[in-house]
């Protein structure tokens, strides 16, 4: 039996276990997904602890996809620069490769949202290894200007640091990291915003910064899907901007962590999105 787990802190809140033992059972595969709370200070000793029982490998969610680096043998090109992990693959020898597929769901996700809209500021919020994730993709997809924004600016600045050392110097994209109180200042100027903290996730309070200013063509993604709508996708609603919630990246990395583990692609299905939007109601 395929034996896959999702390690984070907290890990109620989430819906891989859904997802993949969904597909597990529709592929008619022999396996068990399961999530495991693992804080920072217990990640060495449980993904050893994994891969010595033959675990197929792991999915890694707040705040554990930087940490994760210090414990893997080998990565591809894009966990090297940015600088997160998000997924684990055991072999039999122990050898750890860690993956990010972050990157390819936000990429499949956020084409549609932004179709057709200027390319020009874009705002994230986070600093932790989904910021990362995102302002790769927003550096590939050619914005004019990206600006981070955390409540610790040294945070962000560090997010900023590494990518550009990592990128050639002909980087297109100028990139600016600013303190969350700030946020005013450019809001009004901005064509995408992005949240990737925790803030608005049930049980965490609140993100809350005021959108009355965002131009009615811009277009928000908040990276939550638990709850479906936060208070930043309801006021847009309100207002009548373009958004979009977390639920369709979290599918698509999902569904690329799946094919790394056991190399088969599922599907993406009606019927799932509805099992996972009843889940969460």
């Amino acid at each position: 039996m395929y034996k896959i787990a999702i390690l984070g802190y907290p890990i109620k809140h989430s819906l891989s276990p859904k997802i993949h033992n969904y597909w597990l059972k529709e592929m008619k595969i022999n396996g068990k997904y399961t999530a495991i709370k693992t804080p920072i200070k217990n990640l060495e000793k449980t993904i050893k602890n994994l891969s010595n029982k033959g675990y197929k490998g792991l999915n890694l969610t707040i705040p554990l996809k930087e940490e994760v680096l210090k414990y893997i043998n080998s990565k591809n090109k894009i966990v090297d620069i940015i600088g997160a992990a998000n997924v684990l693959i055991f072999s039999k020898k122990g050898h750890v490769k860690g993956k990010n597929t972050d990157v390819y769901g936000f990429k499949k996700s956020i084409l549609k949202l932004v179709k057709n809209k200027r390319k020009e500021i874009a705002i994230v919020i986070g600093s932790g290894g989904a910021a990362r994730a995102i302002v790769y993709v927003l550096i590939q997809m050619n914005y004019k200007k990206i600006i981070i924004y955390n409540r610790t600016k040294k945070n962000a600045e560090i997010i900023k640091k590494d990518l550009l050392k990592k990128h050639s110097s002909k980087l297109q994209t100028k990139i600016n990291c600013e303190n969350l109180k700030k946020i005013k200042n450019n809001i009004k100027k901005t064509n995408l915003l992005i949240n990737t903290t925790p803030m608005g996730m049930k049980n965490f309070p609140n993100l809350n910064i005021d959108i009355k200013d965002l131009r009615r063509d811009a277009a928000v993604f908040d990276l939550i899907y638990n709850p479906l709508e936060t208070k930043l996708i309801k006021e847009s609603n309100k207002r009548g901007i373009k958004n979009t919630n977390g639920l369709d990246m979290l599918i698509y990395q999902a569904q690329k962590s799946f094919f790394y583990w056991l190399n088969k692609t599922p599907k993406i299905t009606e019927k799932l999105k509805k099992i996972l939007e009843k889940e969460i109601k």
